[in-house]
């Protein structure tokens, strides 16, 4: 995990004061996005278990929360960027933008060129009119780009709804960073990608030997530098939001 520095923010957050999009009103035709995640119970914590700093505390499966499938190909964009063509039966990911969602197509963050195309249903009809493309320089997880940008007309492209499947999921990696006062530290990662906060395990009130993180309940006990973590409850799915901060936006597109 060596690329880790992007200006992500993760975080439980209510839903965003969005005005309904309508024909005549305007949306930015470039803006940051918000991904909502479904988050599965913590693998690795069958037993408690010792954990140094700098080690993963455990791993979990994620997916996006909302998901489409492409019932035709959707055409490939030359300007201001080419985006490629995204053929029918692709899964999308749902990102969060002014007036609603726009899809994509999961993320090659490895790949020579990264950027995508993503898709909007302006009118609700079920069918895709308008598209952006990305920008994912220096992210290094599959379901967040950088900004979307250049809001077009697209040809229009039927799809449906789907419901979250293991074709759109990943792993996440909660890593123990420190001991702070007696209380744990950690970083989380979505694939390889560092988000920007800390965040400490909080006590329980009513039983401070437990602590809550991401949902879940913990018995964190120091040893040494390290920590000995046990689970104690988890949630079967919880809902997680991942939202991009403090980045650029192009002034025209």
């Amino acid at each position: 995990m060596t690329r880790q520095t992007s200006p992500l923010l993760f975080a439980l957050i209510a839903a965003l004061a969005f005005s309904p999009m309508a024909a005549a009103q305007r949306v930015p035709r470039a803006e940051n996005g918000r991904v909502d995640l479904l988050a599965y119970p913590p693998q690795g914590l069958d037993q408690p278990r010792l954990v140094n700093p700098g080690e993963a505390a455990w791993v979990e499966t994620v997916r996006p929360q909302y998901a489409v499938r492409l019932l035709g190909d959707a055409a490939a964009r030359i300007r201001p960027e080419h985006g490629a063509i995204v053929p029918a039966g692709s899964l999308l990911f749902g990102m969060r933008v002014t007036g609603g969602y726009t899809y994509c197509p999961r993320i090659d963050f490895n790949a020579p060129v990264t950027r995508v195309q993503c898709f909007r249903d302006f009118n609700d009809d079920g069918v895709f009119d308008g598209g952006y493309l990305t920008r994912h320089s220096r992210i290094s997880t599959q379901f967040l780009a950088n900004i979307v940008h250049a809001l077009d007309r697209v040809v229009p492209v039927p799809y449906e709804t789907v419901e979250p499947s293991d074709a759109l999921e990943t792993t996440s990696t909660i890593v123990f960073e420190r001991l702070s006062n007696g209380q744990a530290t950690f970083r989380k990662y979505i694939d390889e990608e560092r988000l920007a906060s800390s965040y400490t395990c909080q006590p329980v009130a009513e039983n401070p030997e437990l602590c809550t993180m991401f949902g879940i309940v913990l018995r964190v006990e120091p040893v040494g530098d390290a920590i000995r973590i046990t689970l104690v409850g988890s949630p079967d799915v919880r809902q997680l939001n991942v939202v991009m901060t403090n980045t650029a936006l192009p002034t025209r597109n």
